[in-house]
């Protein structure tokens, strides 16, 4: 059985645990199977009914150029998205492989939270993985955290078995590593918490040479993003370094921003998660604490500093930190515990449900999720309108040219103005010399590009109000574009070729 202490921080009460003798593992393998099973069926339901994000958009241009990497992040989203539209290009099918994964994440964790703890624990931070938001959205929305967080999630459980047993398992984490650092450079940060934790409790295995031959294989499957790099002038490195955008705050104001992000990424659970590090550093003499301890806290100590140094702070940066501080709530759970969980779920759950259900109003900010599908169709019957050569579609945002290349089906051309990057997926501006073209703005932005620099007329249209359950939700502005100019060559020669 468990025995418990209680801890105070704040108002809030965790419960240190110790182990001693495992529950029935069989008691959590009918509830586990029907927690898969259900949260996989309905996140394919919501999948196939919820709008786009932007990026997911966007990732889906990537699978239809496929390279060795991209700009933004290394390729393996745009291969996972790329070989589920073979089925069709609808949402579900594009949302079809992080739906899959987030079913072996759970699972995984779950076989994580056993091994580590017990196996109520493990389903703890199973049911978690289902509510916490930044982790749920890994197992529906087509983005680089849902392979991310399977790997993070096998390399622990791998890395673990390694260090009690099983060492063979070391050639397995370097692979999964390795198809980690394929979807997102923050899996980098699993190795050095691992390092830290080597250091602290197994400095032994310094003297062995299977966590050298894992580190090695991980780095052989991250040679097509280093080769991508050095082919373009190690644009990814640069662009993150210098050119995302910024605008943002810096020093203690972008922390601050970064953790008012996890009001919305975690919601009622960030408390927890915070009291689950303290649990975890007041017990991190046993090594369990310890190990999920140190493997959580670099991705998120990396995002405070890069805050406060850069600004642009990225709140999902969090969640692979989350994934072992789920498994710390899994063995020191109470009440107080599962009254956030219970809330923060229902908040979950409402978001998920409001579009089939045209009473509810959707959650606030969740209206950039729609009107996409409208104002690419709006966009396509104003192209009809122009005589000869069909016209180009020019944005201003790579969000909105995302948008309005996908639900388009990318039956016309689409330009990111002003001037994109030549390592990324956008075509050169200067193929599109005195074209006409449209654009589309949400009226609540401010526009990024003045129109009127880089075309000789520019046109209002009538603007587009998008309904919501017979409400109006959104309006977006129109505008048509006529003699794309030579300063859109961003001053260099027009090639005419």
């Amino acid at each position: 059985m468990i025995s418990q202490g209680e801890g105070d921080i704040g108002n809030l009460r965790m419960t240190s645990v110790r182990v001693h003798a495992q529950p029935d593992v069989g008691a959590f393998l009918r509830p586990l199977f029907w927690l898969l099973v259900g949260t996989t069926i309905f996140r394919g339901i919501v999948g196939a009914t919820l709008p786009f994000i932007d990026d997911e958009a966007y990732y889906w241009l990537w699978a239809h150029q496929l390279d060795w990497s991209y700009l933004d992040h290394p390729p393996m989203i745009a291969y996972i998205v790329f070989l589920t539209t073979h089925l069709g290009d609808a949402e579900i099918w594009i949302r079809l492989g992080p739906v899959i994964m987030g079913a072996a994440t759970t699972y995984t964790l779950f076989l994580l939270g056993r091994d580590l703890f017990d196996a109520r624990a493990g389903f703890i931070a199973a049911v978690l993985f289902q509510i916490v938001p930044v982790l749920t959205g890994g197992a529906l929305l087509a983005t680089p955290d849902s392979p991310l967080f399977l790997a993070w999630v096998l390399a622990l459980r791998f890395v673990w078995q390694a260090l009690h047993g099983a060492p063979r398992r070391w050639t397995a984490a370097g692979v999964v590593v390795g198809l980690g650092l394929l979807s997102k450079l923050a899996m980098v940060f699993l190795p050095v918490g691992v390092l830290i934790f080597l250091i602290l409790y197994r400095r032994q295995w310094f003297a062995r040479a299977e966590p050298y031959l894992a580190a090695l294989l991980a780095a052989i499957l991250f040679l097509p993003v280093l080769y991508w790099n050095a082919a373009h002038n190690w644009a990814m490195i640069r662009f993150i370094l210098s050119e995302r955008q910024g605008g943002t705050p810096h020093g203690l104001a972008g922390i601050e921003e970064v953790l008012v992000q996890q009001l919305l990424f975690a919601l009622l659970l960030f408390p927890a998660f915070v009291v689950a590090t303290y649990v975890a550093w007041r017990r991190r003499a046993d090594e369990r604490f310890g190990y999920l301890l140190w493997t959580s806290l670099p991705p998120m100590v990396f995002t405070l500093l890069a805050a406060a140094a850069a600004g642009a702070p990225h709140g999902n940066w969090f969640g692979p930190g989350y994934l072992g501080l789920a498994i710390v709530l899994g063995a020191a759970w109470n009440r107080r515990a599962a009254v956030l969980a219970g809330v923060t779920g229902a908040v979950v759950l409402y978001g998920f449900i409001v579009p089939f259900v045209s009473a509810l109003p959707p959650l606030p900010g969740a209206d950039v999720l729609y009107g996409w599908k409208e104002a690419a169709a709006r966009v396509q019957q104003e192209a009809h309108a122009f005589p000869g050569t069909p016209p180009v579609l020019v944005a201003d945002r790579y969000q909105t040219a995302a948008q309005l290349a996908y639900y388009t089906r990318n039956a016309m051309p689409v330009v990111l103005f002003p001037c994109p990057n030549p390592a990324s997926i956008w075509p050169k501006t200067q193929r599109f010399q005195g074209a006409s073209s449209l654009t589309v703005i949400d009226a609540r932005s401010r526009p990024e590009v003045q129109w009127s620099d880089y075309f000789t007329k520019v046109e209002e249209l009538a603007p587009l109000t998008v309904q919501f359950h017979q409400r109006p939700l959104r309006t977006f502005r129109l505008f048509r574009l006529e003699g794309l100019s030579p300063r859109a060559t961003c001053g260099r020669p027009i090639d005419l070729k």
